[in-house]
């Protein structure tokens, strides 16, 4: 132990299951997106800014279309305007705001009547401008777009916008909708159908790099921080990215892993209840001991998974040191001698 009772524990001695184990990325309390709760868009009524198409049957032998060819008429594509109406051939404006497809149809054809003998009508929504969703950060195609009947959820959306940039153990999703906020790795998005959230009218996802990290420093090749993707890199492979050791500097018995060790553990009532919902957060510091003189740390270090946050340190040699200080010797200039008393008289 050390003086701040900080444990120094050998790789060697450290139970297999605490080398092993990659650190979660979330608190198992953590809801994420799931507080989001909706069974998807599903409403049919116009909007302001909604484009529809509009096309007429007559089916009678003396009605509108009796000199044309064909009994079919498409009257084109027309927008909601700003005060929820749209202006139609042959039936006028029509005010359309919060009212469905279906019964503008009816409002079309008893319009209709008088100039046509058996008049149908479809109206198809084309575009809901009003009704999208944005996905932005790092994903390949950021952009706006339309939620559909296929009621779409996040996965959906990012596939939309051509798929995340990064691998998604390094990546998070941010979905915000109004003034709540959530995210969650998109991994756990993945996994979980939970996280996996229908999307509403002017959601909006956005997808940023949370690759976890860990920093190098003392005699290694090359130090600094060096991002990595959770639960897939070992003590090997991180001094592999550090370069190695400094052949002529190093001591290879002094490989340090300084980490601050997070745990979850169950809560359990006073009267013996697990709570199953609710987990106690501590954070431990530890550091581990890894000596590359001995062969069976090497194996150790292939298993041995690297956590967000965690520092590798490699300590000098004491040649290395004492090489120091007897340069330092040699640089310290010399000093002119004292002079010798004066004698009684002189």
């Amino acid at each position: 132990m050390t003086g701040r009772d900080v444990p120094v524990i050998r790789l060697s001695q450290a139970p297999i299951s605490q080398i092993t184990q990659a650190q979660p990325t979330y608190s198992p309390t953590d809801a994420g997106l799931s507080i989001f709760r909706s069974r998807g868009y599903n409403d049919v009524r116009l909007r302001r800014g909604d484009v529809i198409e509009v096309t007429i049957f007559d089916t009678g032998e003396e009605g509108l279309f009796s000199s044309a060819n064909s009994k079919t008429l498409n009257l084109g594509r027309f927008t909601v305007d700003s005060s929820g109406n749209v202006t139609l051939p042959f039936v006028g404006k029509q005010r359309v705001l919060d009212s469905s497809p279906e019964a503008l149809q009816s409002r079309i054809v008893a319009g209709l009547k008088g100039s046509a003998v058996n008049p149908q009508a479809v109206v198809t929504v084309v575009d809901r401008p009003g009704n999208g969703f944005t996905v932005g950060g790092l994903v390949r195609s950021p952009g706006r777009f339309a939620l559909s009947a296929r009621k779409e959820r996040v996965v959906d959306a990012i596939a939309m916008a051509g798929g995340a940039s990064a691998a998604p153990g390094s990546t998070t999703v941010t979905l915000t909708r109004g003034q709540q906020k959530a995210s969650a790795p998109l991994e756990r998005v993945l996994k979980e159908d939970p996280q996996n959230v229908y999307l509403l009218p002017d959601d909006q996802l956005f997808l940023e790099d949370s690759a976890p990290s860990f920093t190098a420093m003392g005699a290694f090749k090359s130090t600094g921080e060096f991002k990595f993707e959770p639960g897939r890199l070992t003590l090997a492979q991180a001094i592999g990215r550090a370069g190695g050791l400094i052949d002529d500097r190093a001591d290879a018995s002094q490989v340090y892993v300084l980490r601050s060790q997070t745990t979850y553990s169950p809560v359990i009532t006073s009267g013996g209840k697990l709570l199953p919902t609710t987990s106690a957060v501590s954070v431990k510091p530890v550091i581990y001991r890894a000596d590359l003189k001995d062969v069976s740390n090497l194996a150790l270090m292939q298993q041995f998974k690297m956590m967000n946050g965690d520092m590798i340190f490699a300590g000098n040699s004491g040649l290395v040191d004492f090489g120091k200080l007897f340069t330092i010797y040699q640089k310290v200039p010399p000093t002119a001698a004292a002079p010798l008393p004066s004698a009684p008289g002189q």
